[in-house]
């Protein structure tokens, strides 16, 4: 019996991190709002410097290098011993890594090495990722937006660079570009070192991932695949998730259908200078068999 992996885009994906403290203090993301395409201005930027959101780009780009599903809780990394996966099979690989270019409601080819799971029910996931993140977007606001290169106006994008996000108040500084008109957006990678812009932070977990019972935790690893210790240890990033619903394997399936969401895959947030910047967030992948 034939085996068929199906791999699609929707609107909110599985496991990346928006590195700013504030953002998991409370265990949940918090959607921008969006009116009639229309951004908020004022959920991301204030005087205090410590509003944020999170929302779909136009692209959200990664490269991925593993994905394991897993019948129980994989055991977390520590500074000495890398992820436990006694529990999980490795169900897709790339060993030079596949990078992703993801936009939703769209379907896209994933070249690497696709494995049939054993009948089983899976509850959990994980996924081996660099911890660069490519975001390109543009939108409007409903008021007046600053960008990190100095300009002005209710039309903002990204721009093309790429910087550190990581400990030490290390955060981007010149990823947007505001204007009157409609912006072409370029795209700004960044590299994640840290989930803390203060103090240097390796793990992190978000809950009740848009609204559903879904939750994820990430790791940055070091080259060996343990917690790294510190920004510079940083290698990779790896991220378990929580299925919202159990997915089984028997004799009759035929098809794995992979979705994935990157509804939230974006954060915006204000750099301290009441300034528009772009940064990585959350994203889930959903399973499902026939």
């Amino acid at each position: 019996m034939k085996f068929k992996v199906i791999i699609k885009i929707y609107t909110f994906l599985f496991l990346i991190f928006a590195p700013i403290s504030s953002l998991f203090a409370d265990s949940h993301v918090d959607s921008c709002t969006i009116t009639n395409g229309v951004f908020s201005a004022s959920q991301v930027i204030d005087n205090a410097g410590d509003e944020y959101c999170a929302s779909a780009p136009d692209s959200y780009e990664i490269v991925a290098y593993e994905m394991y599903l897993c019948t129980a809780a994989p055991t977390a990394p520590t500074t000495s011993s890398s992820i436990g996966l006694d529990n999980c099979f490795k169900n897709w690989e790339s060993s030079s890594g596949t990078t992703l270019a993801l936009q939703q409601n769209q379907t896209i080819d994933m070249p690497g090495s696709m494995s049939r799971p054993p009948n089983a029910t899976y509850t959990h996931g994980v996924m081996l990722i660099d911890n660069t993140f490519g975001i390109t977007m543009a939108m409007q606001f409903d008021g007046a937006m600053g960008g990190q290169d100095g300009t002005t106006g209710i039309f903002c994008a990204s721009v093309a660079g790429s910087e550190t996000m990581g400990s030490g108040g290390n955060i981007p500084s010149a990823s947007s570009t505001c204007g009157s008109s409609a912006i072409t957006p370029g795209k700004f990678v960044e590299t994640l070192t840290s989930f803390d812009s203060g103090t240097f932070d390796a793990d992190v977990t978000a809950d009740n991932l848009n609204g559903t019972s879904a939750s994820i935790a990430g790791y940055l690893i070091d080259t060996d695949g343990n917690l790294a210790v510190n920004d510079a240890d940083v290698d990779k990033l790896i991220g378990t998730l929580v299925f919202a619903s159990a997915v089984s394997f028997t004799d009759a399936t035929t098809t794995l259908t992979m979705s994935f969401n990157v509804g939230e895959g974006m954060s915006l947030y204000d750099d301290g200078s009441d300034q528009l910047t772009f940064g990585s967030g959350p994203f889930q992948a959903i399973l499902s068999t026939d």
